[in-house]
């Protein structure tokens, strides 16, 4: 307990100061000449005036030379990596407050889009609107992913420059998938040397660790760079934290423990007879006691994160041919391998009286029974090994034409393949068989015995399931910039272009026995885009006056036609106004759309899957969810405003402030992956999602005959069915405030202090399910976004040292899963790191380019907060993945090189 509040004395202390690491940037002037933009050596990015030239295309804007107008961008850069441990870019991305981890995590797969997660991927979920809603880009343009997302660690952190994330509807700009913001990972294209880094961390059965290296050279015309890294981390298993097991009376929730043991729990004639743990035959039947049962933990051995190796890496080329010709290029390749031990085997097993091994309990005259068991004992761990690879690449011409004019020419070709493979599991056909042998050599023994031939275990524990997905993309892309006249405020510049894309997607299916062939479904699309986009600067330096210091006005549509979805046009406004030096008011409108995914309109199987339910009333529940295609769906359509200021109160004091509003249409959900589903039944009345009782057993009965395969051993009889496809059905009202606060303080002795504090705070997420349905407040409940997240830090740069401390701020919520309802409590871990530049300031040779770091991550040791729910197949139980972290402390040490 002192520990505890220890950390949030220091906590709130740190957040009082305000600090964080990500930066809202202040939209820029159309009319101002600078010189080229970032140096991508010096770590963190702001994305200011001073740093936008006229050769630079900020995320958001596809003006040359201009920052967005209307809204702000996040910039981080790899200084921002190293101080926050991130070991990859999508833990770099995941520093940012507005990010949330819901859905397409390693963690966390039981919100909306996890169930396509089978790679164990990440992705960004800005706002928590949807995985799918946000927009990831390389240097500008699209990149292939797996008809699903895109995993931010294709770029390894040693190959970028930084990454820019626009929180805002961007779909005028950008096309599809960029309803809540967009994300672009621009790669380093000014290294001259060499650079190493490798870097260490463990924690409680846990560790990780970093190598990489990037090589670059400039020379006066050009530039080239390669980057390479390696990350490794192990697994973390449920077995190793105290707070992931189903009976979490210790820490005044439910008893969340099951009767599929070893030795199981006989159910005959409506009574229950626990088998005792020396087992049981006919001649010791009389050990059977009426009325008892056994009771487990049928999850043990779940990792909670998979293990994970990680190789990537990136590449850029930069060409002058002449005074007006320059060829580009950038490229990546990815391989993300993975390996997860999974939950043993359990099935409620119906043993006919032909079993070679039958025991009848006294007074029981029927012909079978029950029997609730768990293979853990007989039959290996269950584990899902896969990978996900992709590798593109993106050449390029940019020519100067008349004026500042410039045209620019893109290629790019990308490949995917990600595998998802399991070869172990039950097979119900040949269990049924094994459960109804009268033959000692063929039968199974359920009884803990240990009769079964290793021939009959084998034949039982034969089913396969096989998921690749290949991926392939091409893209074309023309771009025209340039100065269309001079007006008072600054020239009036245009932006226009032209894009092609072409995706080819095959999903594979193989679930049966070992030696079923994969059968691949091959689809394809192609999109067909313009796009235009005009900054119009009313005053500017040269003409301003009195209150109108600055006004830019800003204007882009986008048309884009889909060969399998339609066409749609969606068109952008933004507006700066500065009425006094130093204060920027802003403010945006927009609309943004987001078409279905090939994966989400023809399936990723077509299969019922066997799975445990949360349930509200008391104890799981195990049910079938059926996964397929859904040739009806239809785009999801969004409109964004926006408004906001930023404001250099003093020197080296600002502040940015923005309001946002998202209303979100015909958004595509899945209830696949959603085992809390039961949370939310009533707000399901009449749509068929979820069914009970007979209407259960006769949509399952009906499913299996018409052909579709059942992946478990479904419960007998079957009471619950959810219909796990992707529909139409859902809109959403998102508002809130995003804020930071950045200030410098040098001194003349003691170095340079930053404070820095970036946070969102939600005050409407209102979901319906339907169309038709009734808005409910989704803000702090379990598995939605939360009211509340800030990051804060505050550094001292006192030369050859850097100290810096970082608090995370999650707040609590209301856990709605279970009744009566019960309140999560809030999440402030406290980080710390330190370097050390070995050679000084202006140290030469070897020292002067080496660093040593150390860091702490959650150096007090917070377990994540409590919550009374069952552990899971798809991530949380008695945590809430999707909201804190199960690492607990880590600490780690690095080393970095530049010559």
């Amino acid at each position: 307990m002192n520990r505890i509040r220890t950390a949030a004395r220091v906590s709130t202390a740190l957040i009082t100061l305000g600090f964080t690491q990500p930066v809202f940037a202040q939209a820029q002037p159309a009319d101002t000449a600078l010189p080229p933009a970032q140096s991508p050596e010096a770590g963190p990015v702001a994305i200011t005036q001073e740093s936008v030239g006229s050769d630079v295309i900020v995320t958001g804007s596809r003006v040359r030379g201009a920052a967005p107008v209307g809204s702000t961008v996040i910039a981080l850069g790899r200084e921002d990596a190293v101080a926050g441990g991130a070991v990859t870019t999508d833990r770099l991305i995941k520093q940012i407050p507005q990010v949330f981890d819901l859905g397409v995590s390693e963690n966390s797969r039981g919100q909306s889009g996890g169930s396509g997660n089978v790679t164990y991927g990440n992705s960004v979920n800005l706002r928590g609107i949807g995985p799918y809603a946000t927009l990831v880009l390389v240097d500008g343009h699209r990149v292939v992913n797996n008809s699903r997302s895109v995993d931010p660690s294709i770029i390894p952190t040693l190959g970028l420059d930084r990454v820019e994330v626009v929180a805002d509807g961007a779909s005028a700009i950008y096309g599809s998938d960029a309803v809540a913001g967009v994300v672009n990972l621009i790669p380093r294209r000014s290294l001259n040397g060499v650079e190493a880094t490798g870097r260490y961390g463990f924690a409680d059965n846990f560790r990780e660790y970093q190598a990489g290296l990037a090589v670059g050279h400039k020379w006066s015309q050009g530039q080239i760079m390669l980057a390479f890294e390696h990350v490794y981390r192990s697994a973390l298993s449920g077995n190793d934290r105290r707070y992931f097991r189903s009976d979490q009376t210790a820490f005044g929730g439910n008893d969340y423990r099951v009767n599929r043991c070893s030795p199981g729990t006989i159910v005959a004639g409506g009574v229950s007879y626990a088998i005792p743990s020396a087992g049981v035959t006919q001649a010791t039947a009389g050990a059977l006691v009426p009325g008892t049962s056994n009771r487990c933990d049928d999850i043990v051995g779940q990792d909670l994160i998979p293990e994970q190796t990680y190789d990537s890496a990136n590449m850029t080329f930069t060409q002058d041919l002449g005074d007006r010709v320059t060829v580009f290029a950038d490229g990546f390749f990815s391989r993300r391998s993975f390996q997860r031990t999974a939950a043993a085997s359990s099935a409620t097993l119906t043993v006919p009286q032909t079993n070679a091994f039958f025991v009848r309990p006294a007074g029981f005259t029927g012909t079978s029974y029950t029997l609730a068991y768990n293979f853990k004992d007989i039959l290996p761990p269950n584990l899902n090994l896969g990978s996900a690879e992709n590798w593109q690449i993106s050449p390029g011409v940019r020519v100067k034409l008349f004026g500042d004019f410039q045209l620019e020419g893109i290629y790019s070709y990308g490949r995917g393949d990600d595998e998802s493979n399991t070869f172990t599991g039950l097979t119900a056909a040949n269990l049924n068989a094994a459960l109804a042998s009268s033959n000692p050599a063929t039968a199974f023994d359920p009884y803990s015995l240990g009769r079964t031939s290793p021939a009959t275990l084998a034949a039982i524990n034969n089913s396969v399931f096989l998921a690749p997905t290949l991926s392939r993309f091409t893209g074309y892309e023309a771009r025209l910039n340039g100065t269309l006249f001079q007006l008072g405020g600054g020239g009036v510049k245009l932006a226009a272009g032209y894009e092609a894309q072409e995706i080819g997607v095959a999903l594979g299916n193989a679930r049966g026995v070992i030696g079923i062939p994969i059968a691949f479904r091959n689809f394809s699309r192609r999109v067909d885009s313009a796009y235009g986009e005009v900054l119009v600067p009313l005053f500017g330096s040269a003409n301003a006056i009195p209150g109108f210091q600055r006004l830019e006005l800003d204007a882009a549509v986008r048309y884009d036609k889909y060969s399998d979805s339609g066409d749609t046009t969606n068109p952008k406004f933004g507006v700066n106004w500065s009425p006094v030096r130093g204060l920027v008011l802003r403010g945006s409108y927009g609309t943004s759309f987001r078409a279905p995914l090939i994966t989400q309109i023809y399936g990723n199987s077509n299969s019922l899957f066997t799975q445990t339910y949360q349930n509200p009333a008391g104890a799981p529940i195990v049910g079938l969810a059926l996964s397929g295609p859904n040739l009806n769906l239809r785009p999801e359509t969004a409109t964004t405003w926006s408004v906001g200021g930023d404001w250099d109160i003093v020197p080296r004091l600002k502040l940015s402030v923005t309001y946002f509003n998202v209303g979100y249409r015909n958004q595509v959900d899945a209830y696949l992956s959603d085992l809390a589903i039961l949370s939310r039944e009533a707000q399901f009345a009449g749509t068929g999602i979820i069914l009970r009782g007979a209407d259960a057993a006769a949509r399952v009965a009906q499913l299996i005959a018409s052909g579709v395969g059942v992946v478990g051993v479904p419960p007998a009889p079957v009471t619950l069915f959810v219909d796990g496809r992707n529909n139409n059905l859902g809109k959403s009202q998102t508002e809130g405030v995003d804020f930071a606060v950045n200030y410098t303080l040098p001194t003349a002795n003691v170095g340079t202090f930053l404070f820095n504090v970036n946070g969102t705070y939600l005050t409407k997420y209102e979901v319906s399910i339907t169309p038709a349905g009734t808005p409910i407040d989704r803000r702090n409940t379990i598995f939605f976004p939360l009211t509340f997240k800030a990051r804060g830090s505050v550094a001292w740069d006192f030369e050859p040292f850097r100290v810096q401390a970082t608090v995370t701020h999650v707040g609590g919520y209301t856990n709605n899963a279970v009744t009566p309802n019960s309140q999560v409590g809030s999440y402030t871990p406290v980080d710390l790191s330190v370097s050390w530049k070995l050679g000084g300031r202006d140290a030469h040779g070897l020292l002067g380019g080496l660093t040593l770091g150390a860091e702490v991550r959650n150096l007090f040791d917070l377990d994540p907060p409590y919550v009374n729910l069952a552990p899971s197949g798809n991530g949380s139980g008695g945590y809430d993945a999707s909201a804190a972290s199960p690492i607990g402390r880590e600490v780690a040490f690095s080393l970095r090189a530049n010559f």
